[in-house]
């Protein structure tokens, strides 16, 4: 997880894990979607069609799934896509 590399922290670090959770359960917009299939089925598309590895592509599967507009992800390869990318 991007957090603990800027920390210098681990995820076996309880304490980190626990404010982690917190933070992102205290965000009045965050909906975390669960993985459908048709998002396991679209990901060859995905990564065919944009060019991405597979983890990028089911994010990217998962989000056209639910049409946000907006995505939380650290990865350069959404600023070429029609969602926008706040970190």
């Amino acid at each position: 997880m991007i957090l603990c590399g800027l920390s210098g922290k681990i995820l076996q670090d309880k304490k980190l894990v626990s404010q982690i959770i917190s933070a992102f359960t205290q965000l009045k917009k965050l909906r975390i979607e669960p993985l459908r299939v048709e998002d396991y089925q679209n990901v060859a598309e995905m990564m065919n069609e944009f060019n991405l590895d597979y983890e990028d592509s089911l994010h990217l599967a998962i989000a056209m799934g639910t049409k946000v507009q907006e995505i939380i992800l650290n990865d350069k390869d959404f600023d070429t896509l029609n969602i926008k990318r706040l970190i």
